[in-house]
Protein backbone atom coordinates (compact mmCIF):
# COMPACT_ATOMS: atom_id res chain seq x y z
CA UNK A 1 0.00 0.00 0.00
CA UNK A 2 1.35 3.42 -0.96
CA UNK A 3 1.33 6.27 1.56
CA UNK A 4 -0.65 9.51 1.24
CA UNK A 5 2.44 11.68 0.73
CA UNK A 6 3.60 9.69 -2.29
CA UNK A 7 0.06 9.47 -3.68
CA UNK A 8 -0.43 13.23 -3.33
CA UNK A 9 2.77 13.99 -5.24
CA UNK A 10 1.83 11.47 -7.96
CA UNK A 11 -1.63 13.04 -8.36
CA UNK A 12 -0.09 16.52 -8.53
CA UNK A 13 2.34 15.32 -11.23
CA UNK A 14 -0.51 13.82 -13.26
CA UNK A 15 -2.56 17.01 -13.02
CA UNK A 16 0.38 19.10 -14.28
CA UNK A 17 0.98 16.63 -17.13
CA UNK A 18 -2.69 16.79 -18.14
CA UNK A 19 -2.17 20.52 -18.63
CA UNK A 20 0.58 19.75 -21.16
CA UNK A 21 3.70 20.08 -19.01
CA UNK A 22 6.56 17.58 -19.02
CA UNK A 23 7.03 16.71 -15.34
CA UNK A 24 9.39 14.49 -13.36
CA UNK A 25 9.02 13.81 -9.64
CA UNK A 26 12.73 13.05 -9.27
CA UNK A 27 15.99 14.65 -10.38
CA UNK A 28 16.96 12.97 -13.66
CA UNK A 29 20.48 11.93 -14.54
CA UNK A 30 20.21 14.01 -17.70
CA UNK A 31 17.94 17.04 -18.04
CA UNK A 32 16.12 17.51 -21.34
CA UNK A 33 14.33 20.88 -21.26
CA UNK A 34 11.73 22.21 -21.21
CA UNK A 35 10.85 20.32 -18.05
CA UNK A 36 9.36 20.73 -14.60
CA UNK A 37 11.03 18.85 -11.75
CA UNK A 38 9.13 18.36 -8.49
CA UNK A 39 11.38 18.69 -5.43
CA UNK A 40 10.62 18.65 -1.72
CA UNK A 41 10.80 21.93 0.18
CA UNK A 42 11.56 22.73 3.82
CA UNK A 43 9.61 22.26 5.96
CA UNK A 44 8.38 19.15 4.16
CA UNK A 45 5.14 18.82 6.15
CA UNK A 46 3.41 21.26 8.48
CA UNK A 47 0.10 20.86 10.29
CA UNK A 48 -2.76 22.60 8.53
CA UNK A 49 -5.42 22.11 11.18
CA UNK A 50 -6.00 19.95 14.18
CA UNK A 51 -6.23 16.30 13.28
CA UNK A 52 -4.93 14.75 10.10
CA UNK A 53 -4.66 17.73 7.72
CA UNK A 54 -1.16 18.74 6.61
CA UNK A 55 0.51 21.06 4.13
CA UNK A 56 2.96 19.26 1.84
CA UNK A 57 5.60 21.78 0.76
CA UNK A 58 7.02 21.30 -2.73
CA UNK A 59 9.19 23.20 -5.16
CA UNK A 60 8.66 23.13 -8.91
CA UNK A 61 11.92 23.68 -10.76
CA UNK A 62 11.18 24.98 -14.25
CA UNK A 63 14.01 24.48 -16.73
CA UNK A 64 13.76 26.47 -19.96
CA UNK A 65 14.89 25.30 -23.37
CA UNK A 66 18.40 26.29 -24.32
CA UNK A 67 18.59 29.27 -26.65
CA UNK A 68 20.11 32.72 -26.86
CA UNK A 69 19.87 34.62 -23.57
CA UNK A 70 16.92 36.71 -24.76
CA UNK A 71 15.01 33.72 -26.10
CA UNK A 72 15.80 31.61 -23.02
CA UNK A 73 14.35 34.38 -20.83
CA UNK A 74 11.17 34.43 -22.90
CA UNK A 75 11.02 30.61 -22.80
CA UNK A 76 11.32 30.65 -19.01
CA UNK A 77 8.63 33.33 -18.67
CA UNK A 78 6.34 31.18 -20.82
CA UNK A 79 7.15 28.09 -18.71
CA UNK A 80 6.27 30.03 -15.54
CA UNK A 81 2.98 31.18 -17.04
CA UNK A 82 2.14 27.64 -18.22
CA UNK A 83 2.90 26.20 -14.77
CA UNK A 84 0.77 28.81 -13.00
CA UNK A 85 -2.15 28.15 -15.35
CA UNK A 86 -1.76 24.39 -14.78
CA UNK A 87 -2.04 24.57 -10.97
CA UNK A 88 -4.87 22.39 -9.69
CA UNK A 89 -7.33 23.86 -7.19
CA UNK A 90 -5.79 21.98 -4.24
CA UNK A 91 -2.35 23.55 -4.84
CA UNK A 92 -1.45 26.97 -3.47
CA UNK A 93 1.35 28.95 -5.10
CA UNK A 94 3.40 30.75 -2.46
CA UNK A 95 5.94 32.48 -4.69
CA UNK A 96 7.92 32.37 -7.91
CA UNK A 97 11.61 32.88 -7.21
CA UNK A 98 13.97 34.85 -9.41
CA UNK A 99 15.53 33.06 -12.39
CA UNK A 100 18.97 31.53 -11.99
CA UNK A 101 21.43 29.54 -14.04
CA UNK A 102 21.50 25.82 -13.27
CA UNK A 103 24.65 23.89 -14.14
CA UNK A 104 24.31 20.17 -14.85
CA UNK A 105 26.04 17.66 -17.15
CA UNK A 106 28.39 20.33 -18.53
CA UNK A 107 25.44 22.49 -19.62
CA UNK A 108 23.78 25.64 -18.30
CA UNK A 109 20.01 26.15 -18.20
CA UNK A 110 17.93 29.16 -17.23
CA UNK A 111 15.73 28.03 -14.37
CA UNK A 112 13.17 29.34 -11.89
CA UNK A 113 11.49 27.75 -8.89
CA UNK A 114 7.87 27.96 -7.81
CA UNK A 115 7.08 27.26 -4.15
CA UNK A 116 3.84 25.32 -3.78
CA UNK A 117 1.92 23.74 -0.94
CA UNK A 118 -0.66 20.98 -1.20
CA UNK A 119 -3.20 20.27 1.52
CA UNK A 120 -3.29 16.54 2.22
CA UNK A 121 -4.93 14.21 4.72
CA UNK A 122 -2.82 11.56 6.43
Amino acid sequence: MTNEITLSKAEFKLDLEEAGLTVLDYIPERIVPPIVIINNRTPYLTPSRLGTEYLLNLELVLVASTATNKQASENLDQAIENALKAMPRYARVLQVNEPYEMQTNNASYLTASISVELEITI
